[in-house]
């Protein structure tokens, strides 16, 4: 994907001279290495979203749910949602 806008940051001289250490010990520019690492920290803050508890009513309601057929309006729904491309791939 082409670049085509920018991110400003404030950081103290430590902070970038930490990261343009660590840049230069794996052979990238500072923009590359940061980059790279706010992407993979990002995809990460979203995908890893997986936990989450239920009480018996709602472990329940749940399998109820997922064992329930979709109507045609729902099959509609999930074709487009696992056909769409993902919001930071666009």
């Amino acid at each position: 994907m082409p670049a085509t806008t920018s991110i400003n940051l404030r950081i103290s001289n430590e902070e970038k001279a930490l990261i343009d250490l660590a840049a230069q010990s794996m052979g990238k520019s500072r923009t590359s290495f940061i980059l790279e690492n706010a992407i993979r920290t990002a995809e990460e803050a979203l995908l890893d979203r997986t936990r989450f508890t239920l009480d018996s009513r709602q472990w329940e309601q749940l399998n109820a749910a997922l064992d329930t057929p979709p109507s045609e309006g729902q099959a509609k729904g999930l074709r487009k949602l696992f056909n769409a491309e993902t919001p930071w791939r666009k």
